[in-house]
C-alpha cells in the first residue's frame, strides 16, 4: 500500500512537471544559411558525412554541422526564425576559422519563456557575431571556445578570436558575459579581454577604442551625426536619410529615386590625433538594395554607398580617402571601379552582393594613408553617403578602431 501510494504521489508530481518542461523547452530549428563572400569554405553536415565545398550559399544547415574557411576567406551565417523568417542573428567567419553549429532553435510554443537560442563552438580562427534587435522574444547567442563561454546580450555585437592557448573577446556594441573556470566577467561596448589557458584572473582591457560615436545607431541619427543632401536639380527629390529596421538590425537608410545626380548621407566630426597610434582600422556592416549606375559612375565617385575620411598631415594640409561599395558591375571602359579624380591614396571600390549584409574590414589606415606621401596627423571627419541618380543603401555598423 505504501509503495503504491508513493508511486501515485511521484506520478502526480512528475507528470505535470515533465509536461511543463516539454512545453517550455520544445523547439523548432532555425533556418540557417551559409553564404560565401570570398575565398573557400567547407561544410560537414551530419546528414552528408563528408565536407562539402560551398559555392554561393548553403541553406538549411543542421545542428552538428562543422564549418571551415581557408586562406583569405570570409563567409556569413544567417539565422532566421522558423515560419516567420524573422532575422535573429548573423555570424561572420574570417580566414582559417573552424566553427561547429551546436544548436539553433526557437521555442515551439509562444508561451514558453525560453529565448531564441544560437549556440556555437569556435575551435579556431575569428568570428564576429551579432544578435538581432527588436525581436519580441529575446535572442541568446552563445559562443563556446576552449577557454571560455561568451554570451552575447540582445542587439549586441562581439568579435571572438581563438589562437593557440587563448581566446580574445572584444565587444563592439551592447554587452557580453565571459564565463570561465575562474569566474564571470561583464564587458560593455569598446571593452575586451583575453582568456588564456590556465589563467586564474579575468581583466577588462581597453586598448582598442571606437572613435565613432553612435556607430551602431542605437540612438537617433542626431546623436553624433549630422545629415546632408545635395542634388543637381532642385525640382527632384533630395533623398531620404533615416533610421530603419533592416533584417533584424537598426540601420541608417540612404535612399532616393531620381534622374539627375544627387547624394545623401551622414557626417561626424572626430578631430582625433593619431600620431601615437599603432593601428587604425575601419569596419562597416552594409546592405545595398538598389543602384542605377553601373560600378560607380564614369569618375568612380557615384557608388550606392561611399565612405569618406578627411584627415590632415603634419603641414596641416587637408587630405581625404574614399572607399566605395557597389553590386551592379560592368566591364565597360566608360565606368570606373576607382575614384579617377582623387589624389593618392586611392583604393579600388568593393563589389558586394545585392540585398545581403556585407562586412568590410579595412587594412591599417595609418599605413594606407602613408602611401599617399603625407602621413596622417589628425583624423578630422568620417562621412557615409550614397551618390548617383537612384539608390537605396543601409549601414548598420560604423567602427573606426584605434589601437595604442
Amino acid at each position: 500500500m505504501l509503495a503504491a501510494f508513493g508511486t501515485f504521489c511521484i506520478t502526480v508530481i512528475a507528470v505535470p512537471l515533465a509536461v511543463r518542461w516539454t512545453l517550455n523547452n520544445a523547439g523548432r530549428a532555425h533556418a540557417v544559411t551559409l553564404t560565401l563572400a570570398t575565398g573557400s569554405a567547407y561544410a560537414s553536415r551530419p546528414s552528408v558525412g563528408i565536407p562539402e565545398a560551398v559555392f554561393g550559399s548553403l541553406e538549411n544547415l543542421q545542428s552538428g554541422t562543422a564549418l571551415e574557411t581557408t586562406g583569405a576567406s570570409r563567409a556569413t551565417l544567417d539565422f532566421s526564425a522558423p515560419f516567420t523568417n524573422q532575422a535573429l542573428g548573423a555570424v561572420i567567419l574570417y580566414s582559417d576559422t573552424q566553427l561547429v553549429l551546436l544548436r539553433a532553435n526557437t521555442p515551439r510554443f509562444e508561451f514558453s519563456p525560453q529565448p531564441h537560442l544560437i549556440d556555437l563552438s569556435l575551435r579556431r580562427g575569428r568570428l564576429r557575431a551579432s544578435a538581432a534587435a527588436g525581436t519580441t522574444r529575446a535572442v541568446q547567442l552563445l559562443v563556446r571556445t576552449p577557454q571560455a563561454n561568451i554570451t552575447l546580450d540582445a542587439a549586441g555585437i562581439v568579435s571572438v578570436e581563438v589562437t593557440a592557448g587563448e581566446t580574445s573577446v572584444s565587444v563592439r556594441g551592447g554587452s557580453a558575459t565571459v564565463t570561465t573556470l575562474a569566474g564571470t566577467l561583464q564587458l560593455a561596448a569598446d571593452e575586451r579581454t583575453i582568456v588564456r589557458t590556465g589563467d586564474s584572473e579575468l581583466v577588462v582591457l581597453r586598448g582598442q577604442r571606437n572613435l565613432v560615436r553612435n556607430g551602431n545607431f542605437a540612438a537617433a541619427i542626431t546623436t553624433g551625426w549630422t545629415t546632408f543632401r545635395n542634388r543637381a536639380d532642385a525640382a527632384e527629390a533630395p533623398g531620404d536619410v533615416q533610421l530603419s529596421a533592416q533584417q533584424g538590425r537598426t540601420a541608417v537608410m540612404l535612399a532616393r529615386r531620381g534622374i539627375n545626380w544627387a547624394e545623401a548621407g551622414i557626417k561626424q566630426d572626430l578631430k582625433y590625433d593619431v600620431r601615437d597610434l599603432r593601428k587604425l582600422s575601419l569596419h562597416l556592416d552594409l546592405w545595398l538594395s538598389f543602384q542605377d549606375l553601373r560600378n560607380c559612375g564614369t569618375l568612380g565617385t557615384e557608388c550606392p554607398l561611399m565612405l569618406r575620411i578627411e584627415y590632415s598631415d603634419a603641414d596641416g594640409r587637408a587630405m581625404e580617402w574614399l572607399q566605395g561599395f557597389y553590386y551592379l558591375a560592368s566591364t565597360d571602359a566608360g565606368t570606373s571601379k576607382r575614384c579617377v579624380v582623387c589624389s593618392p591614396p586611392t583604393s579600388e571600390h568593393q563589389s558586394t552582393s545585392r540585398a545581403t549584409w556585407h562586412a568590410y574590414d579595412s587594412p591599417n589606415l595609418l599605413e594606407l594613408f602613408k602611401t599617399g606621401g603625407r602621413p596622417p596627423v589628425s583624423i578630422n571627419t568620417i562621412s557615409l553617403y550614397a551618390s548617383g541618380h537612384s539608390f537605396e543603401s543601409y549601414v548598420a555598423a560604423v567602427e573606426l578602431l584605434a589601437e595604442d
